[in-house]
């Protein structure tokens, strides 16, 4: 009776002691993962879209909104592959978006230039999310990326159609 004791705790201490496989091997991350995550700049330059630049009428429209300004630069800044603005904190994007719409010039200011301002929003919204999400794959965030160029190409284009309609001026027949 005590060998069977000894022997009941001898295999309870064993299999306490086992290391057990249940747990996750670490994963080593290596240099070259992390340059595979990171987008460059000629990655940037090999997008394929329409980037629309603004007319000098419209240069002179959006002269004063200072917050545009500040957009055109970080567009910039990304065309560079500098995402810091879009990896910072969402808080910061959202009150800069939000002073972003507050601040259209009253000669631009239309539900068409509005809509296309709704769709930057969103656009830069969701590539922040992919910015900061470890398990977003660079794919992804390539496409998001091109989806603000496209977005933010098309409020250029739309703010330059509105000026240019309001030059041309064209009267219709009674």
């Amino acid at each position: 009776m005590r060998l069977y004791l000894i022997f009941l705790c001898f295999i309870g201490v064993s299999l306490v002691g086992c290391k057990t496989d249940t747990q996750e091997p670490e994963i080593e991350i290596t240099q070259e993962d992390k340059s595979s995550k990171t987008i460059t700049k000629k990655e940037i330059e090999s997008l394929k879209y329409n980037d629309y630049g603004l007319s000098n009428d419209a240069k002179k429209a959006v002269n004063d909104w200072q917050k545009y300004q500040e957009l055109n630069t970080q567009i910039e800044y990304l065309k560079k592959a500098d995402l810091s603005f879009l990896k910072s904190d969402i808080s910061l994007i959202t009150t800069f978006i939000n002073d972003f719409s507050a601040e259209i010039p009253k000669a631009i200011n239309t539900n068409e230039i509005n809509s296309r301002i709704t769709a930057l929003q969103t656009k830069l919204l969701k590539l922040n999310s992919l910015l900061l999400l470890d398990n977003i794959s660079k794919d992804e965030q390539f496409e998001g990326l091109k989806e603000v160029f496209i977005a933010f190409s098309n409020l250029n284009l739309q703010i330059n159609k509105k000026l240019e309609f309001e030059k041309n001026n064209i009267s219709k027949p009674d």
